[in-house]
Formats: structure tokens, sequence, C-alpha cells
């Protein structure tokens, strides 16, 4: 990012007099900060990490170098090398924020987690945990999508080391954490790529992964169990907002690669968990889900497809598909569309939905629906037999094409 105090700052327990003098500030105005982006929304973070500083309409601060602006804390923690260091930086320049029992704990977690994120296609990470973070090419059709993946996982960890002071939320110090979409918005590298839905979907796959997943009540300290509930008028509801952070290695990132395309626009029915985890776990774990694509409706279209085969044809037009859906369960239009996205988005399914033009280009046999609008998606097969067969038709004609369906049978 090009800071001009970044070899001071990541190597700041040698110069202590130096970063003194650029973080001198009053302690008026920071001691009842709680979080590390509340601090450095407050004090010149600017002139700390040797950059420009700007102030938008909602108030937030961002960090301007070349052209480009970033979020306080990800530039912060970029000069300091890692958020293990916040501890005792904030400790010896900022001691009136009184750090939580277990901060320390939730920043080496936080770290441990960033760092095992994989570097690239060559790394030694696992094939599913490439499949969803690294985009295989530039014609890779979850590309977006791992990016945006990518950046939430590392904001959900940051959040663990943004809470700084306050109480210890579970038994085992560093996992408890208080996730919102707004919060993980304020962590993101890139907000402006992402949505509150995308936040929410890639959420249910780390909670899929078990890389985060819902706090239960032997889990948590008293803090917790009080973050867990709140007054809603007279009547005490149950809030899901407690998590217990896991570590990256130690999820299992293929149950979510094996049975999901990455599409972080189209959510996951609780139904769908159910059938891979069972109706208690999803219970317990996936209290907060509810809508979406229903068991009748999956058996529609997985008989569809049995009866279609592998043949490289469409299998129906969408329109006929969220039709159907709506025949069956007497939900409105806008939400059988949603329906039929999320069972394309079930991988064991093995349907996609692309509009005539791309699945013509893409090899497919069009048939009988040749004479349907140029609008109109179409559901068409993703089983190895039928992008097989779409390759034997492409072959040699289109690099480009080829390679995007050599990435879909990889997937």
């Amino acid at each position: 990012m090009g800071y001009k105090n970044k070899e001071l700052l990541t190597n700041w327990a040698n110069n202590i007099d130096k970063v003194a003098e650029l973080t001198k500030h009053s302690t008026t105005r920071t001691a009842r900060k709680t979080r590390l982006s509340e601090l450095l929304n407050t004090i010149s973070t600017g002139k700390i990490l040797g950059a420009k500083e700007r102030k938008e309409l909602n108030g937030k601060k961002f960090i301007l170098t070349s052209n480009s602006k970033a979020n306080p804390v990800q530039a912060f923690i970029e000069c300091l090398g890692s958020p293990e260091q916040l501890p005792a930086f904030l400790k010896q320049f900022y001691p009136e924020m009184l750090q939580r029992k277990d901060y320390k704990q939730a920043c080496a977690i936080a770290t441990s987690n960033i760092l095992q994120m994989p570097s690239g296609r060559g790394s030694g990470a696992s094939q599913a945990v490439k499949g969803l973070f690294i985009p295989a090419n530039k014609y890779d059709p979850w590309r977006d999508d791992k990016k945006l993946l990518t950046d939430i996982w590392q904001a959900v960890n940051l959040i663990a080391a943004n809470q700084v002071t306050g109480h210890q939320l579970s038994k085992e110090p560093g996992r408890g954490i208080y996730v919102t979409k707004d919060l993980i918005m304020d962590m993101l590298e890139h907000p402006e790529k992402a949505t509150r839905t995308k936040v929410a979907n890639a959420l249910v796959l780390m909670r899929v992964a078990g890389a985060i997943h819902l706090a239960q009540p032997d889990e948590l300290c008293d803090a917790g169990k009080k973050l867990m509930e709140f007054n809603n008028g007279s009547k005490l509801v149950k809030s899901h907002h407690v998590y217990i952070l896991g570590d990256f290695n130690n999820s299992d990132w293929d149950l979510v690669a094996s049975n999901f395309n990455l599409s972080l626009n189209t959510q996951i029915s609780k139904e769908m968990l159910i059938q891979l985890f069972g109706e208690q776990v999803a219970r317990d774990y996936f209290p907060d889900l509810s809508g979406g694509i229903g068991k009748t409706e999956i058996n529609f279209f997985m008989d569809i497809k049995a009866q279609k085969g592998y043949i490289n044809v469409p299998i129906m037009t969408a329109k006929s598909a969220a039709d159907t859906v709506s025949s069956i369960s007497g939900v409105k239009d806008r939400t059988c569309r949603q329906y039929v996205s999320e069972i394309c988005n079930v991988r064991p399914v093995e349907m996609e939905k692309m509009s005539k033009s791309e699945a013509k280009r893409l090899g497919y046999l069009i048939g009988d629906y040749k004479d349907t609008k140029p609008a109109e998606k179409l559901i068409v097969p993703t089983t190895k037999e039928a992008l097989r067969m779409c390759l034997e038709k492409l072959a040699g004609k289109n690099d480009k094409l080829e390679n995007q369906l050599k990435t879909r049978m990889h997937r």
C-alpha cells in the first residue's frame, strides 16, 4: 500500500520514542473507546501510518494511498505486521483502553487463521480450500465470490481483534465473537464489493464448514449468555450474534465444496442443512435460518434431472421451473425464482441457470429452446458427462470457452 511509516511501526518495539511522538493523543477522547476501529476513527491514524486520511459523509475514516482508500484497521494491522502485535502496542501507547482478559488469545487466534489462508493455487492447501478461496483462472465463474469469501473470512477474524475492551464471551479464551453484518462490513478490505446478502450467505458457508459456529450455552461465560438474549418490549428474545471462532485448518471446507457452488447471492435453506446434518444439528446450530426451498421442491428437480439423463441439452426454462415451484409450494413469483437459483446452488443436483446465448456458446444443444426469448434463462445440466459433451463440440474452436468448461468440470 505504500505507508511511509510502515517500517517504523513493524519494528515499533525498537523505536519507542519515535512511535510515542506519532501516537500523542488526548486520553479523554479515547478512554471510552471499546473497539480498535473506534480508536482509529478518533485519532490521527493517517499521521501514524504516514498516509493521508479522509472522513466520509457517514463519519467513517479511510486511509488514502496510491489513488485508493483502505480500511483503517486493515491498514494499521498491515503496518504492525499482524494482529498479534496489537495487545502489546495498545498497552504501550493507549493504556487507557483496558483490554479484555482474553484479548491476547483472540489476537493470536486471528493471526493464526489469517496466516493459514492459502496464498495461491501452488500452495499446500487442500483442493477444497483452493476451490473455495482461490480463483482457478480468469475464466472462473466464481472468481469474484472467492475473493469476497476470503475477505469476509479475514473480517470475521479481525472482529476478534477489533473488540479490545469488555468481557470474555466464551469459556475458551479468545473464541467468543459478537458478529453482525455491520461489524463485518466495517472490517472488509473491499466493502464496496460486498452486500449484506453476500455477507450473510458467506457466514452460513463458514458455519457449514465449522470455521465458526453458533455459540451453545455450555460454551459461554456469563457475559456471553447475556448477549444471547435481549428484551424486546416485555418479551425476552434469543439473539444469534455470538459465535465461536474455530481454526481454519481444522474446518471441514470439503463439506462446503462438495455440496454447494460458491454463489454468495444465493441462500442455503434450512431444509438443505437438515438433509446434510440432520434435524437436531440444524435446529441447534442454525435456528436463525428460515424459508428457502423445501424437500418437495428439491425432489421435483432431482426427478426432472433423472428423467433428462446426461445429454447436454437444457432441462427446462427458468420460468417453467419457477411456475412449477409456484404450483407445488404456493409461493409468489419472486420467491419462486429465488428457489430456482437456490436449487442450482446445490452441487449434487448438477444444474446451472444461464442465458440462452451463453448456453449456446458453451456448446449446449439448444434444440427445442431456440425460439425462446433472448432474455429467457435456461436450466442446463452440469454433470461431467454433459460438460464433456460440450467440450467435444467446442474442441479447438475457442480456448476461452474450453477453459470455462474445464473450470466447471474441476469444481
